[in-house]
């Protein structure tokens, strides 16, 4: 980056020097320790999570020829290692010296290989801290080192929950940034470890260091440092304008504005604690508030997550782009050759192995390469609970819940006894066939009886198949009481009872036995399922009913 140059009173503009030299700034005094086992963030995604990406070598060694392509100035020092003619001090001082040539040719598909990578690429940044003065540029280019490779991984870890943001998604996220814009020191502990301390500020916003992007004129040594500068507002209006379109877009972007203050300040300022902390608080809003929601709505149908299914097979099935094996080894393209540089992360040098080697000989067979088969998702992603735990819902709307179904059981006292068989005339058939006639064989007549001494409020609804023939069904209640109000309901329509006959009609016709109390009802079914309900009532307002769901095959 060129210097700055300041204007004086007579117009002479004068330059102004870069606050920060580049190159390695050996530590005076005794080294920090290194924590070779121990992450960065243990509380970050990516730590917390168990997750495999396919591939994970082919997809190391693409994303990192990539990256260093694309930011060469903070990624050169780190390609190999430092010369041990011109730095033998180095290794005296780095138990584990470590770099990008060095990782790419390590074996990570193996039981915890992704926690081991990460653990590497995180010494990237622990090993120049450790040599390096810790305000120097090299160790902030090293921070920032292991922050884009870890976006990378993010990606490709979560490649199928990277939904596509459609309009209801764009909402959603809308209502969490602005959780994070509005958060104040009570409203972060409230949701990340309640209760909040009585000290706690309720009154000034956060994130307010943290909205615009910082202005140049004035602090010019920090785009000597941040080389993908990030604001919160930039990022609330291009997630409104829709210049995201997917969610880890929009993620990434936010964890880039808490970071870049990470990475420039220094841990005992405030703005580095208050960075620390927005980015904790949202980091537990996305994971633990966030994508459950949208998993929850999906499952409702109130909005449709769909993923990059192109992005998925090119970036993960085949470890990238078809083409990076070739850019990679055309020497025509590009004179920057990384293993001239002196590093201080890598001695090792490896030649890049194309993407013929590592995929088969392709282009070197008449016969076209069959394309790759996609990788088996991960049980990760699989769902861990079933989509609605119908149990859980009933405790968790008791209060909702009717009190009919928690009552004290109480048996019938109005309804004495109901009856349901078939029709008489088919009754008749089965039992008495027309002369000449083969009787059936089938039992086609049907009888339930119902006693009411055996029902109550939670013990009055049944459901039975009928046979094809069975469209006709008589219905008799034996009801105690003869100031009642009955009805019944076949699906949804009032049928009346059957009216008794007069004496003249008896004469006429066989006598039926009659009951005291009793009601008849003729009821005709459709094919299918069908909803009868009969119901009970005195003047006391006692009430009784009973449902039947009665299936008639077509």
């Amino acid at each position: 980056m060129p210097p700055k140059k300041k204007k004086t009173s007579e117009e002479e503009e004068v330059p102004v020097p870069n606050k920060y030299i580049p190159g390695k700034q050996p530590r005076t005094g005794d080294p920090p320790e290194v924590h070779y086992t121990q992450s960065l963030d243990p509380e970050s995604e990516l730590q917390v999570d168990k997750w495999l990406i396919p591939k994970f070598n082919l997809f190391i060694s693409f994303t990192l020829d990539n990256l260093v392509e694309s930011y060469k100035n903070i990624f050169k020092d780190f390609i190999k290692l430092p010369s041990r003619k011109f730095h033998p001090q180095y290794y005296y001082r780095i138990q584990q010296p470590i770099s990008i040539n060095e990782i790419k040719s390590r074996d990570y598909e193996y039981h915890n290989g992704p926690q081991t990578f990460l653990l590497d690429i995180q010494l990237l940044y622990k090993n120049c801290l450790s040599y390096n003065e810790p305000d120097s540029l090299i160790v902030k280019n090293s921070l920032q080192v292991v922050h884009y490779i870890e976006y990378e991984v993010l990606k490709a870890k979560n490649v199928t929950r990277n939904y596509l943001i459609t309009d209801n998604v764009k909402n959603r996220l809308l209502n969490y940034l602005q959780k994070v814009l509005d958060a104040t020191d009570k409203s972060i502990e409230s949701e990340i470890s309640p209760p909040p301390s009585k000290n706690a500020d309720d009154s000034i916003q956060v994130s307010q260091p943290f909205m615009e992007l910082v202005d140049q004129d004035e602090l010019p040594e920090y785009y000597e440092v941040i080389h993908r500068p990030m604001a919160l507002l930039t990022v609330k209006q291009s997630l409104e304008v829709g210049y995201y379109s997917k969610i880890y877009d929009f993620i990434i972007d936010l964890l880039l504005v808490f970071r870049n203050a990470l990475v420039f300040n220094d841990e005992n300022t405030l703005i580095h604690q208050d960075a620390l902390k927005l980015l904790k608080y949202f980091n537990h809003l996305i994971q633990n508030k966030f994508f459950p929601e949208l998993q929850d709505a999906s499952e409702r149908g109130e909005v449709k997550l769909e993923y990059d299914k192109i992005e998925y097979e090119q970036y993960l099935a085949n470890g990238g782009n078809e083409n990076s094996g070739e850019a990679l080894d055309d020497e025509n393209e590009g004179d920057y050759d990384f293993n001239h540089i002196e590093g201080l992360g890598n001695g090792y040098n490896r030649a890049i192995l194309s993407e013929d080697y590592l995929l088969g000989p392709q282009g070197k067979t008449d016969q076209p390469l069959k394309k790759p088969k996609l990788s088996t998702p991960s049980l990760d992603n699989q769902p861990q609970v079933l989509k609605y735990n119908i149990v859980k819902s009933l405790l968790k709307e008791k209060e909702h819940t009717s009190q009919e179904y928690t009552m004290e059981k109480k048996p019938y006292d109005l309804i004495n006894q109901v009856c349901i068989y078939s029709s008489r005339n088919l009754y008749e058939q089965a039992t008495n066939p027309i002369a000449g006639s083969r009787p059936s064989c089938n039992q086609n007549f049907v009888e339930y009886v119902f006693n009411g001494k055996d029902l109550s409020q939670n013990e009055n609804m049944f459901s039975f198949t009928l046979q094809p023939v069975q469209t006709y069904l008589t219905l008799i209640a034996d009801v105690d009481g003869k100031q009642l109000e009955t009805s019944l309901m076949v699906n949804s329509e009032n049928v009346k009872a059957h009216q008794q006959q007069t004496d003249s009609a008896q004469d006429e016709k066989e006598p039926e036995p009659r009951i005291v109390g009793t009601e008849r009802y003729d009821i005709r079914l459709n094919e299918g399922l069908n909803f009868v309900e009969y119901r009970c009532e005195d003047r006391e307002g006692r009430k009784e009913l009973m449902k039947f769901w009665v299936n008639v095959l077509p």
